[in-house]
């Protein structure tokens, strides 16, 4: 991943505050920010890790604890509806908003894990002679950390999974790589066995939530999410279950109403079995308001789903595309902070967090300013 860096506009863009709030509040952070070399202005340029940081300082500066720690999953039942990408630029702007975030990649293809700057299928050996870093490789996943793994191989404590992709006060990731598909078959035998494998997930993050166990401390994170496979099995299952919201991400390039009424219906079985069950949010991505087909899509899922239709949508453009090509490597919503498509996903991504109810009402009016 390139080194990208920021002026102090662009940090003020992605904070949602002014360019003198930028100044006043790395000054009191006590932030070690570069100076723009030459004979010019000495300005200040910020790296990826430097905005993160700053986000973490006014998250602590305007008591940006939140009421209730929240789980969420990201999920679609069908490809190709931009899922990883709505989840890796949310766990951005979550994180610039100040709170702890830990995104977990449930997907053996490991999209979300690449999009942060891993290589899952690169091994260590390789690694060394082209002259990368150890840590671009992926040596575990979330089956590790798992009961369930100790058929398999070793438990492994919480810090040797964990990744770091834009430092200590950016979104932590729990990576993905082939053998994740592993824990599939591990959870269909206890199935076999009568151990509703569909709570495992739920028991995990809640002895790591509590802090009971210290090899796998979570207690640090506000919200916890998932980057769920279109796949219909048991790790997607226990991730909705755990889940307090679910996000549907639905492609109003095509019709996606068969999608929904599925993931309806999978959250209605959960709350007949076992009374819990996420709130579902639907969200539109790919979204054209001039498109006859769009508009029609509209009016079908607001009619089924009023509550879950989201009021944000994620437009099309050729910016989602353009930031695959990028040396970066970043999300679009840190890439591109001052385009269309970043305002959007803040927007949305601001509706979540009122949906979720994380914050007070003084903490959203003081620290929830996204532009």
């Amino acid at each position: 991943m390139g080194r990208k860096t920021f002026k102090v506009q662009g940090v003020a863009k992605l904070l949602g505050i002014s360019v003198d709030s930028v100044r006043r509040d790395a000054d009191e952070a006590g932030l070690q920010i570069e100076r723009q070399g030459g004979s010019g202005p000495k300005t200040r340029i910020f790296t990826v890790e430097n905005v993160f940081d700053l986000a973490a300082h006014r998250g602590r500066k305007y008591g940006l604890t939140p009421k209730t720690k929240r789980i969420l999953t990201v999920y679609a039942p069908k490809g190709g509806v931009g899922k990883t990408t709505i989840s890796s630029n949310i766990a951005c702007i979550l994180a610039l908003l100040g709170l702890r975030v830990l995104v977990i990649d449930l997907d053996f293809q490991a999209n979300l894990t690449i999009s942060f700057g891993y290589d899952p299928e690169l091994t260590p050996e390789e690694a060394a002679t082209a002259g990368l870093p150890q840590s671009t490789c992926v040596e575990y996943h979330l089956g590790h950390l798992l009961p369930q793994w100790q058929q398999n191989g070793s438990v492994q404590p919480l810090a040797k999974v964990i990744k770091k992709p834009f430092g200590e006060n950016g979104p932590h990731l729990i990576p993905s790589e082939v053998t994740l598909d592993r824990l599939e078959a591990l959870f269909t035998v206890d199935a076999i066995m009568g151990k509703k494998p569909e709570l495992a997930i739920a028991r995990w993050l809640d002895e790591g939530l509590s802090g009971r166990n210290p090899n796998l401390d979570l207690s640090q994170y506000d919200i916890v999410m998932f980057d769920a496979p279109p796949a219909k099995n048991q790790t997607t299952r226990g991730a909705l279950l755990a889940s307090d919201f679910a996000v549907a991400p639905v492609s109003m390039e095509r019709y996606s109403t068969k999608s929904v009424s599925y993931l309806a219906d999978v959250i209605g079985e959960m709350k007949n079995t076992y009374s819990k069950f996420p709130q579902l949010s639907v969200l539109g991505n790919f979204f054209d308001a001039k498109r006859v087909r769009v508009a029609a899509q509209v009016i079908a899922l607001t009619s089924k789903y009023p509550e879950a239709w989201m009021d944000n949508q994620i437009s099309s453009s050729e910016e989602f595309k353009k930031v695959l090509d990028d040396d970066d490597g970043l999300p679009l919503a840190l890439a591109r902070p001052t385009s269309t498509s970043a305002d959007e996903l803040r927007a949305a991504t601001r509706e979540l967090v009122e949906r979720m109810a994380m914050l007070n009402a003084s903490a959203q009016k003081d620290g929830l300013r996204v532009a």
